[in-house]
C-alpha cells in the first residue's frame, strides 16, 4: 500500500501471481451461490433431486441384502403324516379299551362322556381347526402322564402356542365344572361303609368325612422357593382336603405354601366365608388328625397315644388302654382319606413333577384334577381299575355305587360357607363326646 492509502496493483499480487488472470489468484477465490443477476442462473435442482433418490436406492438396497444375508430358512418341523385328529380317532376307536386307559388314564366312554359333559355345560366346545377332543386330549396328557407342552405338541402335530392356549381353557372349564363336582352330596345317613362295619358302627355313625392335608409338588423361582419347603425338604404346596367316604372330594383348598401348618390354612380356611367351607350340621363331625384343633363339628384323636395304624401291627394290636382302642379305630376309619389321595396321585402324575407354571396355574391344576377324580368316581367308577380295587378293599362284598346312592332319598349335613362354632362352649362340648364314645367303646369291646 502506498502513502495515498491506495493498494499498489504489484504489492498486492507479488505473492498470488501478477494479474488477478493468474490461475494460482483464481484457484483461491470464494464462489459465490448467490443470485447472479448478470448472468441469470441458478443452483440445478433437479439433479440434487436425483443425487437424492439414487442414494436412497443404494441403502435400500444395502438394506435387503443384509436382511437376506441373517435370513434363517424355516423348515417346517411337524409334518408327520398321522395327524392329531387321526391319532385320537385311533386311540378312541381302538378295540382295545386299555390303549386310551394308558394314555389318558379313563376308557373311551368315560372320556366321550367327560367332553360332552364340558360341551353341554358350555364350558368348552369346538374351534376352528381343533376339536374338543383333541383339547381335552392334550390336557390329559400333561396331567396322566406328566408330558410337556413340547411333546404333546409333536404328538398332535399342532404349534406349542396351541397346546399351552387349550391347556389352560380346559384346566379353567374344568375348575369351573369343580362347583358342582366338588361338594358334598345328599347321602342316606349313617354311611354304608360305616354301618357295615362294627368297628365304627354305632360309634362314628354321625360322621360324614375326613379331613387331611397332602403336599403336591411345586415349581417356583429360586427368590420365592424359601416358603414353599417344608418337612419335604423340596418345594411343594400344601393342600387340605375333605373326603367322604365315597372317595370323593367334597372340599379343596390349594395354592398354600408347604411350610405353612395344617392348622393354620384349616383355621384361615373356615373362617373365611368367601371359601364356602362345608360345615358339619348340628349333631356331625368330621374326622381329623392330632395337627388340628378339638372343637365343634371336628373330632381329633387323643393325643401321647398310639395313633397311625402300622402302630398296631406285628402284635401290637392288643390295645392296653381305652384311649387306644379309640385312636385305632379313628385312624382306621380316617384312613378313607388316605386312600382318596393314593388313588389321586397314582391317576395325575403331574402332582409329583409339576411344572413351571405361575403359582396360580399350579393352583388350578389341583382342583382340575380334583374335579376329574371326582367326575370318574362318580359316574364310571364301575369299569375304572383304581376305583375297583381300593372299593373292593373297602366292601368285602358288593358295594353300591354314588350314582345309585345318589338317586336315594337323602339330606345335606353340611353348611356351606356357615362359620364353625370355635368358642370354649364348643371345645369343651367335643372333648365330652369324645370321652363319652371312649368309654362306650371300650365297654362294649371288653365288657367292663
Amino acid at each position: 500500500m502506498d502513502g495515498s492509502g491506495t493498494f499498489g496493483m504489484n504489492s498486492d499480487y507479488e505473492n498470488w501471481g501478477d494479474t488477478p488472470d493468474d490461475p494460482q489468484y483464481c484457484a483461491t477465490e470464494v464462489p459465490n451461490n448467490e443470485y447472479d443477476e448478470e448472468t441469470n442462473t441458478e443452483p440445478d435442482y433437479a439433479e440434487i433431486l436425483n443425487l437424492f433418490e439414487s442414494l436412497f436406492r443404494v441403502i435400500e438396497e444395502l438394506h435387503f441384502n443384509m436382511q437376506q444375508a441373517s435370513r434363517i430358512v424355516r423348515i417346517p418341523q411337524r409334518t408327520s403324516p398321522l395327524t392329531g385328529h387321526m391319532w385320537m380317532y385311533w386311540v378312541l376307536t381302538n378295540p382295545n379299551r386299555t390303549t386310551c386307559y394308558e394314555r389318558f388314564r379313563m376308557y373311551p366312554c368315560t372320556f366321550m362322556k367327560l367332553c360332552s359333559t364340558l360341551k353341554n355345560n358350555g364350558y368348552l366346545g369346538n374351534s376352528r381347526y381343533v376339536k374338543i377332543t383333541e383339547k381335552v386330549a392334550a390336557f390329559l396328557l400333561v396331567v396322566c402322564q406328566a408330558h410337556s407342552q413340547r411333546s404333546v405338541a409333536d404328538r398332535l402335530q399342532r404349534s406349542t402356542h396351541t397346546i399351552s392356549t387349550y391347556v389352560g381353557q380346559v384346566c379353567k372349564a374344568l375348575c369351573r365344572l369343580g362347583n358342582t363336582l366338588i361338594q358334598p352330596c345328599a347321602i342316606e345317613m349313617p354311611h354304608p361303609y360305616v354301618a357295615r362295619d362294627r368297628r365304627y358302627y354305632p360309634w362314628f355313625k354321625d360322621c360324614i368325612g375326613a379331613i387331611d392335608g397332602t403336599h403336591i409338588m411345586a415349581c417356583v423361582t429360586k427368590h420365592n422357593v424359601v416358603p414353599f419347603i417344608g418337612r419335604k425338604k423340596t418345594p411343594t404346596q400344601n393342600v387340605m382336603c375333605v373326603t367322604d367316604f365315597d372317595l370323593c372330594f367334597t372340599f379343596v383348598c390349594s395354592g398354600w405354601e408347604g411350610s405353612a401348618h395344617d392348622s393354620r390354612i384349616f383355621t384361615s380356611t373356615i373362617n373365611d366365608p368367601v371359601m364356602r367351607f362345608p360345615t358339619p350340621a348340628e349333631g356331625f363331625y368330621y374326622l381329623v388328625d392330632s395337627g388340628y384343633a378339638c372343637s365343634k363339628g371336628f373330632l381329633p384323636p387323643y393325643r401321647n397315644e398310639r395313633y397311625h395304624l402300622p402302630n398296631f401291627r406285628d402284635g401290637g394290636a392288643q390295645h392296653r388302654r381305652k384311649e387306644e382302642l379309640f385312636n385305632h379305630r379313628h385312624s382306621s376309619l380316617r384312613s378313607v382319606v388316605e386312600r382318596t389321595f393314593g388313588i389321586w396321585k397314582n391317576r395325575f402324575k403331574i402332582l409329583e413333577n409339576m411344572p413351571p407354571y405361575e403359582i396360580p396355574a399350579q393352583r388350578l391344576m389341583v382342583i382340575a384334577c380334583c374335579t376329574v377324580h371326582n367326575f370318574i368316581r362318580k359316574d364310571c367308577a364301575d369299569i375304572d381299575p383304581l376305583f375297583s380295587s381300593a372299593l373292593q378293599e373297602m366292601y368285602d362284598e358288593s358295594w353300591i355305587n354314588v350314582s345309585q346312592r345318589a338317586l336315594m332319598p337323602g339330606v345335606s349335613y353340611v353348611s356351606p360357607g356357615q362359620q364353625p362354632d370355635q368358642s370354649e362352649a364348643g371345645t369343651r362340648f367335643m372333648g365330652m363326646y369324645q370321652n363319652s364314645m371312649c368309654y362306650d367303646m371300650w365297654r362294649a369291646v371288653n365288657g367292663d
